[in-house]
């Protein structure tokens, strides 16, 4: 990897929704697991990426009222006040509710993940999201993504990808 920048690892559709069931039942290290045999990451960038996946698990069970509620409350200084709402209308622990609190502090927004590396979300064209991979030396991801979106096979994903610098 070159800089900085830690390159999350594209995680398919179909192991994101085996790691979302297993970070439910609170089985952190068979997520981070499974993430490591589906994409070949490294500890470090898996459990990146799970810490990632697990804060949008987390936020999914707070209601945007609320939300909005606990930034107001931390606009007022009262970050206790707010782990306590978002604990109470999410249904959280204490550990998950400090941790979403911890994470609206730092800028965290909904849908605002870095699994898509270097965007702000879900967004962006593919060769854009690709591109995100391929600037974090992150070349094997950036390939399975195209494979997973287009349907293409490893060689002409390879020559896409190749075609992006």
């Amino acid at each position: 990897m070159s800089g900085n920048r830690s390159s999350v690892p594209y995680v398919p559709p179909e192991v994101a929704t085996r790691v979302v069931e297993l970070l439910g039942k609170g089985q952190l290290v068979k997520a981070v697991a499974e993430v490591r045999k589906a994409t070949g990451a490294d500890l470090v960038s898996a459990k990146s990426c799970i810490d990632e996946m697990r804060l949008e698990w987390i936020g999914a069970q707070v209601p945007v009222e609320a939300e909005e509620k606990a930034r107001a409350l931390l606009g007022e200084g009262r970050a206790k006040d707010a782990v306590k709402l978002v604990r109470d209308a999410g249904g959280l622990g204490r550990s998950e509710g400090k941790d979403f609190v911890r994470a609206l502090q730092a800028g965290w927004r909904r849908g605002r993940t870095g699994r898509t590396a270097g965007t702000d979300g879900p967004g962006g064209t593919l060769a854009d999201r690709a591109r995100g991979f391929v600037d974090a030396d992150d070349h094997a991801s950036a390939v399975a993504l195209v494979r997973d979106e287009t349907g293409m096979n490893a060689e002409e994903a390879e020559r896409f990808v190749d075609a992006l610098d």
